[in-house]
């Protein structure tokens, strides 16, 4: 299952004159910018899309110096350590300094829900599940644009940690649990890890009725296979 995240593949952020933003990603710019400080930001981006992100995060150091009250400043360099120049995650060190970066980005402003939830992620892929999950719960409770996202990947999180009944809890809380094929799969599976396989054929035939594009299709036909020989 894909963990959703809050930034992938751009830096997300708007400036003086604008707003970059992408599928998936949170709109992120400074909180009461002028003139230099958006440029300044725009210039940082700039490095970061061109590749150059030793120079991004020159940029990004050298911007918290001068505006250390702006915690877009954080989250924005936090990126450049997450995201390689392709849009893949990082690991080991580089995602311990993305994080450094995201709770700097909190300690300035503990309600910026976009740093607490990829501060979720990148818990998640280091392993350190409880941490994760303490996130996402936050997030979840903001209520905000990232909440659904946030619970997705909370439950992932209790799977990961053997507790399948309280994922399934946390996504039939959402609206649209049934009506999202990633989050109805999921149900699926937690629905075969807790032993109920009459309802995990339902929901694998539900699956197939929202997608069935590959490998998704393929995939549903599998666990069904499967579960008709119980």
């Amino acid at each position: 299952m894909k963990v959703l995240t809050a930034a992938a593949l751009v830096i997300a952020v708007a400036s003086a004159g604008g707003t970059a933003a992408s599928e998936e990603t949170a709109t992120v710019g400074p909180t009461d910018a002028g003139a230099d400080y958006g440029r300044a930001l725009d210039e940082a981006v700039a490095a970061a899309r061109g590749g150059d992100r030793e120079a991004a995060r020159g940029f990004f150091v050298k911007l918290a110096a001068e505006y250390p009250g702006k915690p877009e400043i954080y989250y924005n360099g936090a990126l450049t350590w997450e995201f390689d120049d392709d849009g893949n995650r990082y690991r080991g060190k580089e995602l311990n300094r993305a994080a450094a970066g995201y709770q700097k980005a909190l300690e300035v402003d503990a309600d910026f829900v976009p740093a607490r939830f990829n501060l979720g992620v990148v818990w998640q892929k280091l392993g350190y599940l409880e941490e994760a999950a303490r996130d996402y719960r936050l997030v979840a409770k903001s209520g905000g644009d990232l909440a659904a996202q946030a619970e997705y990947n909370l439950a992932l999180v209790l799977k990961a940690q053997g507790r399948p009944a309280e994922a399934a809890a946390v996504l039939e809380k959402e609206k649209l649990a049934y009506d999202d094929a990633a989050r109805v799969r999921l149900l699926a599976l937690l629905a075969e890890a807790t032993g109920d396989y009459g309802r995990a054929i339902a929901l694998w035939k539900r699956t197939l009725v929202l997608d069935e594009t590959p490998p998704w299709g393929a995939l549903g036909r599998k666990h069904l296979r499967t579960l008709r020989e119980y």
